[in-house]
């Protein structure tokens, strides 16, 4: 026996679809119509994106970095960044023009990439934003993008054990150097106690040189943690992202 719709849920469907109709869905990156099924990204262009290997030049080099600041034992990441490229528009559209289910995406693709690799862990900790960039954006896109990652892996995420604690300029101009100053005592640990003796994965959008990743994964092992992973929806160049 069917349900019937609610109405005001009816009329939604409705609404919906005349906007479809008049304004047919487009892939934000190269403006083709959406297929049914279809969220903001065509297949095309996802299958565009370049993938991440274990024995990708860019993942060995990043990973290498993150391993000699010694506060990460392992990475996981699942595209090259490449300026102008699909990436470059899901990004954008993910941190400034509220897709957030494009975080959620990026997040299982994550995921099941793990679960290709092997790579485990006990609780998801995004990279936090300070309060000023919180309420111009209003949600955090690490965030969700963990919220993605813990659908396919199931382990648990917690968005509330890690503070910024200052407004740090754009790393985009920065060298590593410099990089690395801006983030000095960047992060504050609100609840330690839960990531005492646990494996916790940092969740980013995008890892360069590693810089903020390194200070926040040195303040979550002072708090108590075994190891830190970090886990990125994509990997950059120097100067690309």
């Amino acid at each position: 026996m069917e349900m019937a719709l609610h109405p005001a849920r009816s009329l939604q469907q409705f609404a919906n679809s005349c906007l479809d109709f008049v304004f047919p869905p487009l892939c934000i990156s190269c403006n083709n119509h959406l297929d049914d099924g279809q969220k903001r990204v065509c297949l095309t262009c996802w299958d565009s994106i370049q993938s991440v290997t274990r024995q990708h030049p860019l993942f060995i080099d990043t990973r290498e970095k993150l391993l000699t600041g010694g506060s990460v034992s392992d990475l996981v990441s699942r595209y090259v960044f490449e300026k102008e490229g699909a990436f470059q528009h899901i990004a954008h559209g993910l941190k400034y023009q509220g897709f957030k289910s494009l975080g959620v995406e990026l997040g299982r693709r994550i995921g099941e990439q793990m679960r290709d690799w092997g790579v485990a862990g006990e609780i998801l900790i995004p990279i936090p934003l300070h309060r000023i960039k919180f309420r111009e954006r209003g949600y955090n896109q690490a965030e969700m993008i963990a919220r993605g990652i813990s659908e396919v892996t199931g382990i648990q995420l917690r968005a509330d054990i890690v503070g910024r604690r200052k407004h740090t300029q754009t790393q985009t101009q920065l060298n590593l150097e410099e990089r690395t100053e801006n983030m000095e005592e960047a992060f504050e640990i609100a609840l330690g106690a839960l990531v005492e003796n646990r494996v916790c994965l940092i969740v980013d959008d995008v890892i360069t040189t590693g810089a903020t990743i390194n200070s926040c994964a040195s303040e979550i092992l002072k708090a108590g943690a075994t190891r830190v992973i970090a886990a990125s929806a994509a990997l950059a160049q120097k100067g690309a992202a």
